[in-house]
């Protein structure tokens, strides 16, 4: 598929409850730095919201190491593609500033994310922002392993009056990997916002509940986009049929 790259294809992150990623790669038989290279990021999470003055942000990015470090800024789309959450690359709908940077040992560099799309959107879109350290030139007589780290900060473009609803299409027993009982649900997003799982509290058969912290303990948290359906393992030792009726109540962040 022209121009769609999957978000299973060289990136390792999924979800905000994991928002910091590191990708290790084995780039060359070179040693390339200490193995604990990090950047702090604040805040992890942006949120841009259309035609008013929240349009771009600023992202806190400091070296938390000994040595100074070179980083390139990218942007990616979240999107559904045939059912499936894959990304494409979105840097023309940014003004990233600056695209590259070096940052030296222990000092804070701003990141300013600025939304540039030439339309608003009838439902939010998200993005990454991926900051990747750039590979350093080494001597190629020099053994080890080379350990390269990227970052990515969710960036969310949310028009007002967009929310989400998260529909239950489908319940059935289930059993996961690691043999413990359970059901599976099919959860639909129809709504014009993202939403999380964690933000909901569900009941199955009116006679269990999850509370939004059990739920997210059991599921994750769940993110969903506008349009996109995913299925969830939840544990649970009671009886549970096809027939089943699981539902969910959005309570916002908690």
């Amino acid at each position: 598929m022209s121009g769609v790259r999957s978000s299973c294809q060289g990136w390792v992150m999924r979800d905000l409850a994991k928002r910091l990623i590191l990708l290790f790669g084995l780039l060359g038989l070179a040693w390339a730095g200490p193995a604990s290279a990090s950047l702090r990021v604040d805040p992890f999470v942006v949120y841009i919201i259309p035609n008013t003055p929240s349009m771009s942000s600023v992202v806190q990015l400091t070296n938390v190491t000994d040595v100074q470090l070179p980083f390139e800024v990218t942007v990616v789309k979240r999107t559904v593609v045939d059912g499936r959450e894959v990304d494409v690359p979105a840097d023309d709908d940014f003004v990233i500033f600056p695209p590259q940077m070096i940052i030296r040992a222990g000092e804070t560099q701003t990141l300013r994310i600025q939304w540039i799309a030439d339309h608003i959107p009838t439902q939010s879109d998200s993005y990454y922002v991926y900051v990747t350290q750039v590979a350093a030139q080494v001597d190629p007589n020099v053994t080890g392993v080379r350990v390269n780290y990227q970052f990515g900060i969710s960036v969310h473009v949310v028009p007002p009056g967009t929310e989400p609803n998260f529909e239950v299409a489908a319940v059935r027993p289930a059993t996961n990997a690691e043999g413990v009982r359970g059901f599976e649900i099919d959860v639909r997003n129809t709504g014009n916002r993202f939403g999380r799982m964690s933000e909901h509290e569900m009941s199955l058969d009116g006679s269990h509940s999850w509370d939004r912290t059990a739920l997210k303990n059991a599921v994750g948290t769940g993110f969903v986009l506008p349009g996109e359906h995913k299925t969830f393992f939840v544990p649970f030792d009671g009886p549970v049929t096809a027939s089943s009726t699981v539902t969910l109540a959005n309570r916002g962040p908690a």
